[in-house]
């Protein structure tokens, strides 16, 4: 009985989204409602009003670097919009790739995961979809294409979700992370491909398959050689970096003398200009995160912390704090003069109408996740879905992950929440820890980016709101192909301690 009331939830989302073809603000409320009320009422999940209260604080601290990023990157998007600029970023990418597959190579596996590894929270997200439908993609494309800027996640962040999972295992972070690494680049041959199809078809895939796996390649050999022998935290950026040189190489290689000289700068607008709020981005995030001293001193000030849990927001190390400084520079660079202010005020309208759904669904869907593991509902899960066996518990601890990656949106919060039960099932079954460390680590990013707050982050530039069930079906064969990837790693990595 408790773990189909714990499974209640879960059912309940895509039941609402899939079925019923709810919008996922709207179901998110209701399905945390739904979540609460099983806390409140005489359930085996019942919970104690002060224990909810703490998971209702938490879940809004944990949410809301995301939602700073949402709101302040919608902004940007605005403003770069409203001014030209992203016309102009989009007319430069058009010319130096003109093939679609190379392009949305180099978009979505390069630039995307870039900026999520960069800050993390869904930036890739923000800052490819606008380039994709400037670019002419269709609504379906734009949104699956930006939402796979997410699938090398557990490298996003500067390696969080990764620092997460190591602290809370206790399995050092080079082994965690290079190990992550082996298991997943398989994912980067599956997702790459997935990518060449959504953007290309089939025929795109059988032109351009020598460079899609040259770049699968690329990607994991990277990742793996600089998370072993160098530093974990910028093994993301340095597969993004490398990956992007090979794609911009084979562009120059291939693309027409034509093609070149048509290759120009959008009227009116200089390409540095246009750069420079994206510079400042990294700029920032880099500098914050790279000099320890400046890093420490500017997380003294402007930081929230929650007693009762390890979490806290530092708003001057936020991603969402470049991105508002971004904006005012895109205004003094992109701004025409005397006409600023009307400029800020449209672009804060519209964002204003863009976001204020997803704003709810992830909030939403956040306090859901968070009162699933303070009541007890997860750990109640991952033991019974133990229960069977060692094989069962092998294949139990990829699924558990991933539920937590969908629950919560994000695989760093994921990480947080069941790491410590996939300690426990290392206990009972007395297997190595790193079996389950790396299952985590890498099984939640698979189903994270299906989840319905990330999905409703993407509809939110296509104004697809309301559609979010539409594309969890299109992507759940792939993440349940990842999960069932990183079950069968387990059993391999059993076989070979056996």
């Amino acid at each position: 009985m408790s773990t189909l009331i714990a499974l209640v939830p879960i059912a309940a989302i895509a039941v609402l989204l899939l079925a019923f073809r709810m919008p996922s603000h709207l179901a998110s409320v209701a399905v945390w409602a739904l979540t609460a009320t099983l806390c409140v009422l005489p359930t085996p999940f019942h919970t104690d009003w002060g224990r909810c209260a703490d998971a209702a604080v938490y879940a809004l601290m944990s949410a809301l670097p995301i939602m700073i990023v949402l709101a302040f990157g919608a902004l940007l998007y605005q403003l770069l919009s409203l001014t030209g600029a992203i016309a102009a970023l989009a007319h430069r990418v058009a010319s130096s790739f003109a093939d679609e597959v190379v392009s949305a190579l180099f978009i979505s596996a390069a630039l995307g995961t870039g900026f999520e590894w960069a800050s993390g929270f869904g930036l890739g997200i923000v800052m490819v979809a606008p380039l994709y439908r400037l670019l002419g993609r269709s609504p379906a494309q734009i949104v699956q294409l930006s939402l796979l800027t997410q699938f090398w996640i557990p490298w996003g962040a500067y390696g969080a979700s990764s620092m997460a999972t190591s602290e809370l295992t206790g399995m050092p972070l080079h082994d965690l992370a290079s190990d992550s690494a082996i298991v997943g680049w398989p994912l980067a041959f599956v997702y790459l491909c997935l990518i060449a199809v959504i953007a290309g078809g089939w025929k795109g895939l059988r032109a351009r398959w020598v460079i899609v796996l040259a770049s699968a390649a690329v990607m994991g050999i990277v990742t793996w050689g600089v998370s072993r022998w160098l530093e974990p935290t910028t093994a993301g950026g340095c597969a993004a970096v490398a990956l992007g040189t090979l794609l911009w190489w084979y562009a120059r290689g291939w693309r027409s003398d034509e093609r070149s000289r048509n290759a120009g700068r959008a009227p009116g607008l200089s390409m540095w200009r246009v750069m420079s709020p994206y510079a400042l981005v990294v700029f920032y995030l880099a500098a914050v995160n790279g000099i320890p001293g400046l890093h420490r001193r500017l997380a003294e000030w402007m930081t929230w912390s929650v007693s009762n849990h390890a979490t806290r927001v530092s708003f001057l190390l936020s991603p969402g704090i470049a991105l508002l400084l971004a904006c005012l520079l895109a205004v003094g660079l992109l701004g025409p003069s005397g006409q600023r202010r009307h400029l800020c005020l449209q672009a804060v309208g519209n964002t204003s109408r863009q976001v204020w759904r997803t704003l709810v669904a992830t909030v939403a869907f956040m306090e859901t996740s968070s009162w699933m593991a303070e009541s007890g509902m997860f750990h109640v899960l991952g033991l019974d879905l133990a229960r069977p066996g060692v094989i069962a518990v092998l294949v139990a601890s990829p699924v558990l992950a991933a539920l937590g990656g969908f629950m919560a949106g994000t695989s760093t919060a994921s990480n947080a929440m069941l790491a410590p039960l996939q300690v426990q099932m290392a206990h009972v079954t007395h297997l190595p820890i790193a079996i389950f460390a790396v299952a985590q680590n890498v099984a939640s990013a698979q189903a994270a980016y299906i989840a319905p707050s990330r999905i409703a982050f993407a509809t939110s530039f296509v104004n697809e709101q309301g559609r979010e069930g539409r594309y969890m079906r299109r992507l759940a064969p792939w993440s349940l192909l990842a999960v069932g990837w990183v079950a069968v790693a387990d059993l391999l990595m059993w076989v070979s301690h056996l």
